[in-house]
């Protein structure tokens, strides 16, 4: 959880990232999940520290529908060229 839990919308807390890059390093074989600010500006950085699976509701849901689907090709572009 990159944003304090209860609503969308919140500040991405980069802080927390260790934590990901933690687990990815124990359990190397393991889905990792983000929810929490994830969008065009911090996927890299959320990609960078081992998460394979994104939650980024505010992210998608925020631009026009005819937006979307290019936002969510770019997210998991990013992710998947993470190789995990």
């Amino acid at each position: 959880m990159t944003v304090n839990p209860g609503f969308g919308g919140q500040k991405f807390m980069a802080s927390e990232l260790p934590k990901v890059r933690a687990v990815r390093d124990r359990y190397p074989h393991l889905n990792i999940e983000v929810d929490g600010g994830v969008g065009p500006k911090t996927i890299g950085q959320v990609a960078d520290s081992g998460a394979n699976v994104i939650v980024a509701g505010s992210a998608v849901f925020g631009v026009p529908v005819e937006e979307r689907g290019d936002l969510v090709k770019m997210l998991r572009e990013v992710v998947e060229g993470k190789g995990r």
